[in-house]
């Protein structure tokens, strides 16, 4: 006997779906209803729908939510209720044999290490159980932020299957991040905060390990502060200062994207400010091993458009180049990583002194934050 948890749809798995379905709706009796078992029930296996043509003996102990899954066994015609940890599951009772139900395993089931992992299957005539384990590995949907270091604090993720999460390490390493704490709410949504330790890497994905299995967070790819280039994080950093037109850039400590403290600036309605900062000397020669500029801004009342800005790119410092474009969205925090090569901004054999961005307007007075700027190598 062979065990699959998992199998792609295949051309000839549906026409054995197809006759599956077909042999399952001729099961009733003359008025169309299922035909009910009149024994105990009993369960032998539990295959996935779409294996039947390739192996009729398949068999599996556990899925993936949202799997069309075939209940094999003994008088299990009629059934009343099918339960997956404890989660009455829906089904079409028209898919129901005295051997046979057909059923979805639902996305809303269960998981963790305080389940039972029993499949129970309830008829007129009494019940069965099976082992089953809904394979459930952790999923995250969102971070509060993408950068850690020293003084950047803690990480909140957001998503799913966290509540038996046994380990998380940076990507292909065995370097631990402390969970400090889970929640999850009475709607399902849990978060998971975490430490990150101190490292010498410039980025990092993590390996996310539960009860069900690992995975890497291969879309969210975090920053660290500790080995960037840092413009600022916490203030000024060493040689930097404010080089903006109209306001200045401000050391605040009302919002921060990370850590405690960010810089603001009054943009004036209709004076097309720029917010920028300088670095006379000694200045950054360019260096190939920069690959990224990244930083946070948190935007005002209204959606505003800025323009980065270099004094060695190619257009001028104080231009308009529509590559160099982003979209800041109001109220909250915008996170960006800007590939260098991708915009107008240095180049080798230049000094980068001054850069910054601009906008075009405001039509009203706006504040804005900046936070966690940082130049960062791959």
């Amino acid at each position: 006997m062979k065990n699959y948890i998992g199998s792609k749809l295949t051309a000839i798995a549906f026409l054995g779906i197809l006759a599956s379905i077909t042999i399952l709706s001729s099961c009733k009796d003359e008025t169309g209803i299922p035909k009910v078992s009149t024994g105990t029930p009993s369960i032998s296996r539990v295959y996935l729908l779409d294996t039947i043509a390739k192996h009729k003996d398949s068999s599996i102990v556990g899925s993936e939510p949202f799997k069309l899954l075939v209940i094999n066994g003994q008088n299990i015609g009629g059934v009343l209720n099918v339960y997956f940890n404890g989660y009455n599951a829906a089904f079409n009772p028209t898919y129901n044999t005295d051997e046979n139900l057909i059923i979805t395993l639902p996305g809303a089931v269960p998981t963790g290490a305080d389940v039972d992992n029993k499949l129970r299957v309830v008829t007129s005539h009494g019940e069965a159980t099976f082992n089953f384990k809904v394979v459930a590995k952790p999923a995250v949907y969102t971070t509060d932020k993408m950068t850690f270091g020293a003084d950047r604090g803690d990480i909140t993720l957001t998503g799913k299957n966290f509540v038996d999460v046994s380990s998380v390490v940076f990507s292909g390493t065995t370097t631990e991040v402390k969970v400090i704490a889970k929640t999850k709410d009475k709607i399902g949504n849990e978060t998971m905060v975490l430490r990150f330790p101190t490292s010498n890497l410039s980025q990092v994905t993590l390996d996310i390990t539960n009860s069900s299995g690992m995975i890497t967070t291969k879309t969210i790819e975090f920053v660290n502060a500790d080995a960037a280039l840092q413009v600022f994080t916490e203030d000024f950093a060493k040689d930097y200062a404010n080089n903006s037109w109209g306001d200045p850039l401000i050391v605040n400590s009302d919002q921060a994207y990370a850590g405690k403290k960010s810089l603001s600036k009054n943009f004036a309605g209709g004076n097309w400010h720029l917010a920028a900062f300088s670095n006379w000397y000694p200045s950054i020669p360019y260096s190939a091993d920069y690959k990224y500029l990244t930083f946070a801004i948190r935007g005002g009342n209204v959606p505003i458009s800025f323009w980065i800005q270099s004094d060695v790119s190619k257009i001028g410092f104080g231009n308009f180049e529509n590559k160099n474009k982003i979209e800041v969205a109001p109220k909250i925090w915008n996170y960006y990583k800007i590939a260098l090569a991708d915009i107008d901004f240095w180049y080798p054999g230049t000094t980068l002194k001054q850069f910054g961005w601009r906008l075009q307007g405001p039509d009203k007075s706006e504040t804005v934050y900046f936070d966690d700027v940082m130049f960062i190598k791959k």
